[in-house]
């Protein structure tokens, strides 16, 4: 009779179920969170980086403004020399008429803020006006517009100790009573709305998380002021006024985190500077009586 400690043992389970441990189908488990094959959590999704564009894509929408206005400018002015052949006008004073100069602009500047929403589009996964910050919280909006109001005559103030030209390039557009309200209606709408868009909807945000915010605020300040130093004939004391409503502009979209209450305010801002022009100077026909 066998004895039965010399027979080997067998496993009560069939070794064909018993799974091998270094089976790569087996997943193990730490928690409640499953660990993939190599053992590592799974990839988390990848965290929103605002803004999406880049420091390249604003110089891009730049290059892009002045390559639109330097077109609709050259096809307005040769316009012009069609229209007023008969009356033997200057190239010169084409180029500097209220109506080439503004009515240009007008042409161009939809077309930029179009490019600015297809780039924006191509680099964030949200609508233009979410991804830009526009940020309208209904018809309290509005009153940034009264804010911006009461801030242009506390600037217009303040400029009085300042050294101010008694005449500035941008007065010509003033010249004619039709180019006055051209400028007027292109200063309180399209103008502002591509401005806050550009330095504080794409410019401020990339300069932000670059160098923080104060320095995001004065480099916007200083290039906001910029684009209008040729209109003020380089002269420091109106560049140093731009420069402290860019300041203050840019503060309100950072405090805010609105794109709409930094245009709004522009918008009340150059609304209060044109209708006092507007009282001052006969409706826009003598500007004279409102010189420094």
């Amino acid at each position: 009779m066998a004895d039965p400690e010399q027979q080997p043992l067998e496993s009560p389970v069939p070794a064909d179920i018993i799974p091998a441990e270094s089976s790569p189908s087996v997943i193990e488990t730490c928690g409640e969170q499953p660990l993939t094959e190599a053992g590592a959590l799974p990839s988390l999704p990848p965290r929103e980086v605002f803004p999406p564009w880049s420091g390249w894509d604003v110089a891009a929408v730049l290059c892009f403004t002045l390559a639109a206005v330097f077109l609709f400018s050259t096809v307005a002015l040769g316009i012009a020399h069609i229209l007023s052949s008969a009356r033997h006008v200057s190239w010169g004073d084409l180029a500097s008429s209220p109506i080439v100069v503004i009515g240009s602009q007008v042409a161009a500047y939809p077309v930029v803020i179009a490019f600015m929403i297809v780039l924006v589009r191509a680099k964030s996964r949200e609508r233009f006006w979410q991804a830009i910050r526009w940020n309208w919280r209904g018809p309290a909006m509005l009153r940034f517009v009264v804010a911006g109001f009461a801030f242009a005559f506390a600037v217009e103030f303040a400029s009085r100790w300042l050294p101010i030209p008694k005449s500035l390039p941008v007065d010509r557009f003033f010249n004619e009573t039709g180019g006055a309200y051209l400028m007027a209606a292109f200063g309180v709408t399209l103008a502002p709305l591509l401005e806050e868009l550009f330095f504080r909807g794409m410019l401020y945000p990339v300069l932000r998380r670059g160098f923080g915010v104060k320095v995001a605020v004065l480099v916007t300040a200083g290039a906001f002021a910029s684009i209008h130093s040729a209109q003020l004939g380089n002269a420091w004391g109106p560049l140093l006024s731009i420069f402290v409503v860019g300041v203050v502009f840019t503060l309100v979209r950072e405090r805010t985190d609105s794109v709409a209450a930094s245009f709004l305010m522009h918008c009340g801002y150059n609304f209060a500077l044109f209708a006092t022009l507007w009282v001052g100077s006969d409706h826009f026909r003598h500007l004279e009586k409102v010189a420094n």
